[in-house]
């Protein structure tokens, strides 16, 4: 006798079956990074030797002279990070079961505190908890270098409504275990998510359009 799975046993089997490819650099190193190189454009360290800016910068930042350099080698060799992470988030999500269901997919790398936007189509309530948490530990194995996801879902039915939105940060989600969501999305990993509205929990998000804010 064949045994049917259930819609949420499919989630978790897909989202515990992606390994994400290693990332040329850790959350820290590219925090180094994107410090050194806003750094760069300072009028006063542009006035500097070239050769006297990068001790000077770890200096200013109280960072180890050796950490940085090997961050920036890394940084400079690693090529178009964004465009690495956007690939990532993109592979990532392929390989759980909300294939096919995700709209924006991207990774905003303006900043040292970079950012992991996923929206995706959502079908019935009582999967959003689990989508959620599947859609951010997809987005912290695809970038690993960003500090915060951003999440949000619309109605499959009605595309123009928002039915979740919620922030975590990457150490956060990193803590979401695929083959433990069936025991604890709804008690425990749910809860690591600030600014949550959600139509599970009675929550109005008839005037939420657009990219969510994801500042924490």
């Amino acid at each position: 006798m064949i045994r049917q799975l259930t819609p949420i046993c499919i989630l978790l089997c897909a989202a515990s079956a992606h390994a994400a490819d290693p990332f040329p650099l850790s959350r820290d190193e590219y925090k180094m990074y994107k410090h050194y190189q806003d750094a760069l454009a300072d009028p006063r360290v542009q006035k500097m030797k070239p050769e006297a800016r990068m001790a000077a910068i770890a200096r200013d930042a109280k960072l180890k002279l050796k950490e940085l350099q090997a961050a920036v080698e890394k940084g400079d060799g690693a090529g178009d990070l964004k465009a690495k992470c956007d690939q990532g988030l993109k592979e990532a999500l392929e390989g759980t079961a909300l294939k096919g269901l995700t709209g924006k997919v991207e990774a905003d790398l303006s900043e040292a505190h970079g950012v992991a936007y996923v929206q995706w189509m959502n079908d019935s309530p009582d999967k959003l908890n689990v989508e959620a948490c599947v859609a951010a530990r997809a987005a912290v194995d695809g970038c690993p270098i960003v500090s915060s996801v951003q999440v949000w879902a619309q109605d499959k039915a009605n595309p123009k409504a928002r039915v979740f939105q919620g922030l975590i940060s990457a150490s956060a989600a990193a803590n979401i275990k695929p083959d433990k969501l069936k025991d604890f999305a709804e008690t425990r990993y749910i809860r690591l998510f600030e600014k949550v509205k959600s139509v599970k929990n009675g929550d109005d998000l008839s005037a939420e359009s657009g990219t969510p804010t994801a500042k924490p």
